[in-house]
């Protein structure tokens, strides 16, 4: 029945990692789990030997690993809540993440696909089951054990959701029929149809496993931190810090090698860059990188620092509501869109480090950049914006209209608002600026309460099924309620198609299809740049921003 197993996946799915600056003293690599030939997104998987997860750094060498030391990390704002599977920004899953396992996760310095609580998994030859072994040495923090029917439980949970319980990724789990646990080491997941990027998904950072028995007696995880990490849950005080400790039964032998991680939110952007220089915080987090104007100040005073620099397939999202006048007329949208200046966009917000892009980001699924300058958006100026003013009066809006601009209590977030304020002036569109607390940003985009909200997006990999969390009728993040029969038909085709080639074709009418509706206008695509101090070791740029922030075998040189 077994014919195949599912280990790797190759930089067509995950994006381009971005070389980095080498650090002054190098940190030791990690050996690698053993590797099958990368397999291209849309073709079925080679053969791959037995999956392993990431083991300690290897003694050896002139520079040997530390126990111990706490590393102070700089976030941006506070969580939320603390329930992963509900929650859809970074700022929840990051300072928590290290209290959580994955049935498999990606091998930081390879990009490959490697068991985490699953020792090893197969699919069947048809791509419709997959079968994956528990690890049966695993506890959760309160010392009750890992079975199969912990992980079968939050499986279904985020496929069909409870009533009032938020399933942040939702859009994952449809092409899932069953979840089995046969018995306590064995999960089986099967599907109705194939679906190509159902491993590539599952490896990032956000389909943690939760006790059972922790969610039934308490409801949600929305306070509680109770996984089988590497670090567990210490303390957390709105505003200042959220503290983690060493998890000393962490079923990996030998690690983690810290003592702890302390998070210290820090909302002022000045203030948390003046931590980072002074040495306060080690490490920027992902959540809270460096600009690339901080970046070349750091280096220039601080030639040892080391700055990661990668493909985070982010950057502004300009959510527009096509379910609220005035939005909900096609023209509208697309002179908002022919408005924006994108090449300064990438200038002003971006620094200069970020690409031309359309709704599907560069890489193996992108449109070149000498087709996507001829786009309407992507024009030269004088021209998208007398067409815009053109539309906009066909439209009923020849004077352009007044709107409400809502944006997200975040200092990025802010500038780029104030930048798309200025944009959508050009063609007498008069937007007034609402800036919103978290919390309160994604209760008033989830609930429909806006016209056009600013925020971060972010891809979790480069990947065509990343279009589905925004664009699908119903999807959880299809905050402005757009809907097409066409383009949900035409996903869930591409979604099953195992002919890569085959696959980019319909991922091209995908993009065609948001460029003409416009469902949210889309920048650019940016990088991201983490900064380290020296004394932080094994340390690698991450394959995308929501993958590896578990930081389990990093260590401290002094």
């Amino acid at each position: 029945m077994w014919s195949r197993r599912v280990f790797v996946t190759s930089l067509s799915v995950f994006g381009l990692l971005l070389a980095s600056c080498a650090p002054a003293a190098a940190p030791t690599p990690k050996p690698a789990a053993p590797v099958a030939k990368p397999t291209p997104a849309g073709a079925q998987p080679t053969a791959a030997p037995k999956p392993a997860g990431p083991t300690p750094t290897a003694k050896t060498g002139a520079e040997q690993p530390r126990y111990g030391g706490i590393l102070p990390i700089a976030a941006s704002v506070d969580p939320p809540s603390f329930d992963i599977q509900q929650e859809t920004t970074i700022a929840a899953l990051e300072p928590t993440v290290s209290a959580y396992d994955n049935l498999v996760q990606y091998d930081l310095r390879t990009g490959n696909i490697v068991g985490d609580l699953a020792e090893s998994w197969e699919m069947s030859a048809d791509g419709l089951t997959y079968t994956f072994t528990l690890r049966k040495d695993v506890k959760f923090h309160d010392g009750k054990p890992l079975t199969s029917e912990d992980v079968r439980y939050n499986l279904a949970r985020q496929k069909d959701p409870p009533r009032n319980i938020r399933s942040g990724r939702k859009e994952q789990f449809v092409s899932i029929d069953k979840i089995e646990a046969p018995n306590a080491s064995t999960v089986k997941i099967v599907m109705k149809q194939a679906y190509v990027a159902f491993m590539p998904q599952f490896a990032t950072d956000w389909f943690v496993i939760y006790p059972k028995h922790v969610v039934e007696a308490k409801g949600d995880m929305k306070k509680d931190i109770v996984g089988t990490g590497p670090f567990k849950f210490k303390s957390y005080s709105t505003g200042v810090t959220l503290e983690l400790v060493k998890n000393p039964d962490y079923f990996m032998k030998g690690l983690p090698y810290l003592d702890g991680i302390t998070h210290y939110i820090i909302r002022d952007g000045a203030t948390r860059f003046s931590a980072f220089r002074t040495g306060r915080v080690k490490m920027t987090g992902h959540w809270a990188p460096l600009t690339p104007s901080e970046a070349a100040t750091v280096k220039a005073e601080s030639p040892n620092l080391v700055l990661w620099k990668y493909a985070a397939l982010q950057g502004p999202w300009y959510n527009v509501n096509s379910s609220r006048a005035p939005f909900n007329d096609v023209r509208v949208r697309q002179a908002a869109s022919m408005a924006l200046d994108r090449q300064t966009a990438i200038k002003v917000l971006g620094e200069g480090e970020a690409k031309l892009g359309t709704f599907i980001p560069p890489g193996p699924w992108g449109l070149p950049e000498q087709d996507i300058i001829k786009l309407p958006g992507y024009r030269q100026k004088d021209i998208d914006r007398a067409e815009a003013k053109k539309i906009l009066a066909e439209a009923g809006h020849p004077d352009g209209f007044k709107m409400i601009l809502l944006v997200r209590a975040v200092r990025f977030d802010q500038k780029a608002g104030e930048f798309l304020k200025d944009q959508l002036a050009t063609v007498g569109i008069d937007a007034s600026i609402e800036v919103a607390e978290t919390a309160v940003y994604n209760q008033r985009t989830a609930s429909g309460n806006f016209q056009l909200g600013v925020q971060q997006n972010i891809w979790r990999i480069n990947d065509p099924d990343e279009l589905s969390r925004k664009f699908l009728t119903g999807a959880d993040q299809n905050y402005g309620k757009w809907s097409s029969k066409r383009f949900d038909d035409l996903f869930a085709e591409q979604s099953r198609a195992l002919d890569a080639a085959k696959r980019k074709a319909m991922t091209r009418e995908l993009d065609d299809i948001l460029l003409k509706e416009m469902p949210t206008i889309w920048p650019y695509w940016g990088d991201s740049i983490i900064g380290t101090w020296p004394e932080v070791r094994n340390f690698a740029a991450p394959p995308g921003l929501y993958s590896s922030m578990r930081n389990t075998d990093l260590w401290l040189a002094k």
